[in-house]
């Protein structure tokens, strides 16, 4: 994985690397630093700077499941770094990708680098599978006024 983030990033592409403290363990175990080297690579975010970065990212590359669904909501493209997924919705919808690790992820990351402005058009006009993020915002709405303390209506927030 990190050789083709690597040629990305040799290619032109800015790379964002949030490394887990385990992924830096064995880099160094494998001397593998010199892949880091054209890389923005970057502690651990919480989960409210890593939205706002995916919000803004062209491409997401992961093997997170959670990603999967919040890459939807974000119209955001994904690859999937795994051989299978819980949430398929999120591939059959168009948003994500399940790809093996080495060149297929690398190649697949070119391919949908090059389509970028049409790809994310597209997932643009896509809804999510999962919903569109105010079901929170419907559930409070009711039970505020339930317990008598009256209800704003729900008004979606603008991505």
């Amino acid at each position: 994985m990190l050789a083709e983030l690597d040629r990305i990033a040799r290619a032109g592409t800015p790379v964002l690397f949030p490394m887990h403290p385990r992924t830096r363990a064995a880099v160094e175990r494998f001397g593998l630093a010199g892949l880091l080297e054209r890389l923005a690579v970057t502690e651990l975010v919480g989960y409210g700077d890593f939205l706002g970065l995916a919000n803004h990212a062209a491409l997401l590359v992961s093997d997170s499941g959670g990603v999967q669904e919040e890459c939807s909501v974000l119209g955001r493209p994904l690859l999937v770094v795994r051989r299978s997924t819980e949430r398929p919705e999120a591939v059959e919808a168009g948003f994500a990708a399940l790809v093996q690790p080495g060149e297929e992820l690398g190649g697949l990351a070119r391919s949908w680098l090059s389509d970028t402005p049409e790809r994310l058009a597209r997932l643009a006009a896509t809804p999510s599978p999962y919903g569109d993020g105010l079901a929170s915002a419907r559930i409070a709405a009711p039970t505020a006024a339930l317990a008598g303390l009256g209800a704003e209506p729900v008004v979606p927030l603008a991505a």
